[in-house]
C-alpha cells in the first residue's frame, strides 16, 4: 500500500498544479476536487487537453450557465477523462436540460448533470430526475430548513437505489438521529445520512463504523473535522475493507500531503487536508461515485459559505459607510 499512497499523492499534487495553471483565480477548494477526478480515473492531467475541454465548455455552455461557473474546473476535468470530450459535453447538456425540469438551476444542479452523464443514459435520465425530485420533496418535508439546493446531488444519487423511496427516507432519518448524538452540524449530518442510506446493512452498523473510523483517526493524532468534511469520511466508511487498514491509509496520505505546497500554515487547514487524504484513500479501494459526489458537494458548500460571508461583509461595510 505504501507505494500506492506515495504514487497517488504525487499524482494528486501534479494534477492540482496543472489545473491551477489552467484555471487561475478559482477557489482553493475546487482545485483538489478537480485533481481527484484524474486520480480516480488513473490518468495524469494534460494541460493542453484540459485547455481544449475548457474551451468546449466556454464556447457552448450558453450565457451565464452554471456549467461554466464554479464547477468549471471539475467539469473540464471530467471531460478530459472521457473518451470523447465533445460527445460527453453534449450528454451533460442533455442531462442538465432534463434536470432543470425538476430542480432550480444552481451550481449543485450543474454538478449533478455531470455526475449523471457518467452513470446513466438519456432515456433513463427522465426517470432518475423525477425520482430524485420526489426524494428531495420527502427530504424537504422532514427537514424544511436544512434541505436546500446542495441536497439535489444526493437526491439524484439516491434515485439509483434499488430501495424504495420510503425505505430510503426512513433509513436517512434513523441515521440522522444516531449521527446527531456525536455531531452537531445538522447540514453535514444530513448529507452523511443520505450517503449511508444508499448502502446496504443495518443503520446502527453503518453509523457505528463511521464513529469507529472517526475515533481511530482522533486517537492517532489526526483529528477529523465535524462539518463539511464528514461526508467524505462517510464515503470511505462504506468501503468493504478493514477499518484499521482504511485509517492507516488515510494517515499515510495525510502525512505525505503535510509536506506538500498548499497544505502549510498559510494554506488549506489540517482538517481539509485530512479530508483530501480520505478522498484519495477511496481511489485505492473501489468505485468512487459516492466519494466524488460527496466531496464535490462539500467543496461547493464551502465556496457558497465563503461567498455568503463575503457578501455579508460587503453589505455591512456599505451600511456602515452610509451611516457615516
Amino acid at each position: 500500500m505504501n507505494n500506492n499512497t506515495e504514487q497517488i499523492t504525487m499524482d494528486f499534487i501534479a494534477n492540482r498544479d496543472i489545473i491551477k495553471k489552467t484555471f487561475k483565480l478559482e477557489s482553493s477548494y475546487i482545485y483538489p476536487v478537480a485533481a481527484n477526478i484524474f486520480c480516480a480515473a488513473g490518468i495524469r492531467a494534460d494541460e493542453n487537453r484540459l485547455r481544449e475541454c475548457k474551451s468546449i465548455i466556454k464556447k457552448n455552455a450558453g450565457f451565464a450557465s452554471y456549467l461554466k461557473g464554479t464547477i468549471l474546473p471539475t467539469f473540464a476535468a471530467k471531460l478530459c477523462v472521457s473518451d470523447d470530450p465533445e460527445a460527453q459535453f453534449e450528454k451533460v447538456m442533455g442531462m442538465y436540460a432534463i434536470l432543470k425540469k425538476y430542480f432550480s438551476r444552481s451550481d449543485y444542479l450543474a454538478l449533478l448533470s455531470t455526475l449523471l452523464a457518467e452513470k446513466t443514459t438519456a432515456d433513463k435520465a427522465e426517470h432518475i430526475a423525477a425520482r430524485g425530485r420526489a426524494l428531495y420533496n420527502m427530504m424537504k418535508k422532514e427537514h424544511p430548513i436544512l434541505t436546500s439546493s446542495e441536497d439535489n446531488i444526493m437526491a439524484g444519487f439516491m434515485a439509483f437505489s434499488e430501495k424504495n423511496d420510503q425505505q430510503l427516507i426512513a433509513e436517512t432519518e434513523k441515521s440522522f438521529e444516531l449521527l446527531r448524538k456525536k455531531f452537531s452540524d445538522k447540514n453535514a449530518v444530513q448529507t452523511v445520512s443520505h450517503i449511508l442510506a444508499m448502502t446496504d446493512g443495518a443503520v446502527e452498523y453503518k453509523v457505528g463504523r463511521l464513529f469507529s473510523i472517526f475515533d481511530m483517526l482522533t486517537a492517532a493524532g489526526h483529528k477529523y473535522g465535524k462539518h463539511y468534511e464528514l461526508s467524505t469520511l462517510a464515503a470511505i466508511s462504506i468501503i468493504e475493507a478493514d477499518e484499521k487498514m482504511l485509517v492507516d491509509t488515510v494517515i499515510d496520505i495525510d502525512n505525505r500531503l503535510s509536506v506538500q505546497k498548499g497544505y502549510g500554515a498559510l494554506s488549506l487547514d489540517k482538517k481539509t487536508r485530512l479530508m483530501h487524504a480520505a478522498m484519495l484513500t477511496a481511489n485505492l479501494y473501489e468505485d468512487t461515485d459516492n466519494t466524488q459526489a460527496a466531496v464535490s458537494a462539500s467543496a461547493l458548500a464551502v465556496i457558497a459559505a465563503q461567498e455568503a460571508a463575503l457578501y455579508a461583509t460587503i453589505i455591512a461595510t456599505t451600511a456602515a459607510s452610509s451611516a457615516s
